[in-house]
């Protein structure tokens, strides 16, 4: 990937999350690898919770990539200033790890 398309992913991260924030919200990327309705390899998909209700709402966001994409996603995540927050033993196995 060329460091200019880097470079536009990062840009749309942030924003995203600028957006979220400024609409009261609280947005987060959950990574997926292979889930059943992407068995291309790995999926980052954007939720928000907001409005009072603790409930995480999907997005139309995502970023994704065949198996050699996990790298990037986290390249991109960790630049948008994101920390990672590794799987939980509850989560569906095809959860990687989440980023807010």
């Amino acid at each position: 990937m060329s460091d200019d398309a880097l470079d536009d992913l990062i840009q749309m991260v942030l924003v995203e999350q600028y957006e979220a924030t400024q609409a009261g919200k609280l947005s987060h990327w959950t990574v997926y690898h292979r889930p059943g309705d992407w068995p291309d390899g790995y999926i980052a998909r954007r939720f928000e919770v907001g409005g009072g209700t603790g409930v995480a709402v999907a997005t139309k966001s995502n970023l994704a990539g065949g198996d050699s994409a996990l790298s990037m996603l986290r390249q991109v995540f960790e630049a948008a200033g994101l920390v990672c927050l590794t799987r939980s033993p509850e989560d569906h196995e095809s959860v990687v790890e989440t980023w807010m």
